[in-house]
């Protein structure tokens, strides 16, 4: 099968693409902050490459879907992505006792 020809997992593109927008958008909110003098719209342009990402994504996702190079993913990929979220939510749940800890000493 030639590259072009490559079928893709099911949310490929649109996680692609949020990962683009999300380093584009911390560069675009960086720029802002110092443009405008204030530290605190570092943060500003993250939710902005998201958004932009997350459309961009859906858009590409249904023009391969359309043409019939997205394929549904497999048990193991599913099961990676299950191992994914319960790691960044163990992650998530280890920061929280940590600032918690943290404040109350």
């Amino acid at each position: 099968m030639s590259e072009t020809q490559m079928k893709h997992p099911a949310g490929h593109f649109t996680g692609l693409w949020i990962g683009i927008g999300v380093g584009i958008g911390s560069a675009l909110g960086v720029a802002i902050a110092t443009a405008i003098g204030q530290p605190a719209f570092i943060g500003i342009g993250i939710p902005i490459g998201v958004a932009i990402g997350a459309g961009i994504g859906a858009a590409k996702e249904s023009q391969h879907k359309a043409k019939g190079l997205i394929r549904p993913l497999t048990d193991k990929e599913k099961q990676q992505k299950v191992a994914v979220r319960v790691g960044v939510a163990l992650a998530l749940l280890g920061v929280l006792v940590l600032m918690i800890v943290l404040f109350l000493a």
